[in-house]
């Protein structure tokens, strides 16, 4: 698998997806790095916006459609842990998930991240508002 440094991303999010996203998504966010994914075509990409007195980054992942149940959202992220502690040297990676991506929340603990906090009803989508789950991972905590 290929990975590609980059200031953005190569795939636009699927519009069925897009209730998987905070309102950033829409707004051009300065301090952002993005690893991009390949195989033969982009599979997918995390990015990172990033916090740098603190040494921390907001992540964001994601593998297209077609490519999911393939195992390569757990390689991707483990790729981009790696580079984002050590590489850019970050301390702490910060993760925020709604409550009903259950895949999303299984692969961040499945990698190490812990809970640590819930914004009550803060996503609203489809008419429903919804929790967003604080997950968070340190540099000496990951496996």
């Amino acid at each position: 698998m290929i990975m590609e440094i980059s200031d953005k991303e190569l795939l636009k999010i699927e519009s069925d997806d897009l209730k998987y996203f905070s309102e950033t998504r829409i707004i051009d966010i300065p301090r952002r790095v993005v690893l991009n994914f390949f195989e033969s075509i982009p599979i997918g990409f995390v990015t990172f916006n990033v916090r740098y007195f603190n040494r921390n980054a907001y992540i964001t992942y994601y593998v297209k459609s077609d490519m999911r149940g393939k195992g390569y959202g757990k390689v991707i992220l483990k790729k981009a842990i790696d580079y984002a502690f050590d590489e850019m040297n970050l301390n702490r990676l910060t993760a925020e998930v709604y409550e009903y991506n259950e895949i999303s929340i299984y692969l961040l603990e499945k990698l190490g991240f812990v809970k640590e906090g819930v914004l009550r009803k803060a996503k609203y989508s489809q008419g429903r508002y919804f929790d967003i789950y604080v997950y968070g991972l340190l540099k000496d905590e990951r496996r």
